[in-house]
């Protein structure tokens, strides 16, 4: 049957259920991990922000699952409550016509309530942040003992945040060697399979196709002096008719003054902030994906686990400090297969930078000039540097 997503041994209430939502070729990353997890492999994979990587693990899982058994078989781990409430949507999608029964267990919502849910429903696949899901286990009301399966989302990002990595590894201690994990990641340390070697031995290492970041992505920089960065920025805004756009700052104390003055300037804007409550911050990003505001000013703290959809350009108003953070920013647009732009600021003393991140992330960096309202690439003649 042509235009079906079919991968050997997924079943086809999946194939349905994806064509339904036009997913119907898998991506590079879900070609080579679907059938090995399937098969029952343990894999490490890498592969860069909007590939596919959600139903590169979340299908496998949910083909593990076998609906006519009761009991937790399957857990997904995230390392934020953004992503995990994400992955329990696409799930949840993906299930409509699967009696499968899933829960969502994430730290920052009712314990109580997830209690209460877990009497009345046992959760044969569970969703959640590590610190709650290991909570639960040690109070005996999520039984790890039937799991055959263990994902985990954005790997590197659990691994930098000590707490959440700690949870992480005390789950997978106990739930034993003989299981499968599947971690996927956009970046990983060189040593990942050595530390997790302890609960899981023997993992195959996989990778997408193509650099570190996707083809459709054009990197461009602008150079600025440190006064001009925000102004500059409403300028880029301006040239390029940004609609959908994030502003990265380094340091949380530079993000309530940039998103004031964009504001001051006509921008719609709001900023994301690490210190946001959970409301503050689901009130922004609404207000994003609705359009109502056109530009989020965060740092790379508060975008962690951020997906929207048709982000068309990052403007990175302070450089990032490691090629890591770039690609992670960078991440944030041109997803499954849309184009997509970044724009870096440049002072004098970060040229340095410039040359890094070519290095290490194997991209081409050009140079743009704001000229007339346009972001070009012919140099202004009358230029004072």
């Amino acid at each position: 049957m042509t235009g079906t997503f079919q991968i050997d041994g997924l079943p086809s209430i999946y194939q349905e259920a994806l064509s339904k939502i036009g997913v119907t070729e898998p991506t590079d990353i879900q070609a080579k991990m679907i059938p090995e997890a399937i098969a029952g492999q343990s894999i490490i994979a890498r592969s860069q922000t909007g590939t596919g990587k959600t139903l590169a693990f979340l299908l496998p899982t949910l083909a593990k699952i076998n609906e006519d058994e009761k009991g937790l078989q399957a857990l997904i781990l995230a390392p934020t409550q953004e992503l995990a409430m994400q992955i329990v949507e696409v799930a949840r999608g993906l299930t409509e016509n699967a009696p499968i029964e899933i829960g969502s267990f994430i730290g920052g919502a009712n314990v109580k309530r997830q209690l209460e849910r877990l009497k009345k429903k046992k959760p044969q696949l569970a969703v959640g942040t590590p610190g709650r899901v290991l909570e639960l286990v040690e109070m005996k009301k999520l039984k790890l003992h039937d799991l055959k399966v263990v994902a985990v989302d954005e790997a590197d990002r659990m691994m930098g945040e000590k707490p959440s990595w700690d949870a992480f590894t005390e789950i997978a201690k106990r739930v034993g060697r003989d299981r499968q994990f599947l971690f996927v990641s956009a970046t990983l340390p060189k040593d990942f399979a050595d530390q997790i070697a302890a609960f899981a031995p023997f993992t195959v290492e996989m990778e997408a196709e193509g650099g570190l970041l996707v083809d459709h992505v054009k990197h461009l920089f602008v150079r600025v002096e440190a006064r001009e960065r925000v102004d500059m920025a409403r300028k880029v805004i301006h040239a390029e008719k940004v609609e959908r756009g994030i502003v990265f700052v380094n340091q949380l104390e530079k993000l309530a003054e940039t998103t004031e003055k964009l504001v001051y300037r006509k921008i719609k804007a709001a900023s994301l902030s690490s210190d946001s409550t959970k409301q503050e911050r689901e009130k922004a990003l609404n207000q994003f994906r609705k359009g109502d505001i056109h530009i989020l000013v965060a740092t790379d703290l508060a975008a962690r686990g951020l997906d929207v959809d048709d982000v068309t350009h990052i403007i990175q108003v302070d450089p990032p400090a490691s090629p890591d953070s770039y690609l992670h920013r960078a991440g944030r647009t041109g997803r499954i297969g849309k184009e997509g732009t970044v724009v870096t600021f440049i002072e004098r003393k970060d040229e340095y930078k410039v040359e890094k991140y070519k290095r290490e992330l194997g991209i081409e960096l050009e140079e743009r000039f704001v000229v007339g309202g346009s972001l070009t690439d012919v140099k202004p003649k009358s230029n004072k540097r």
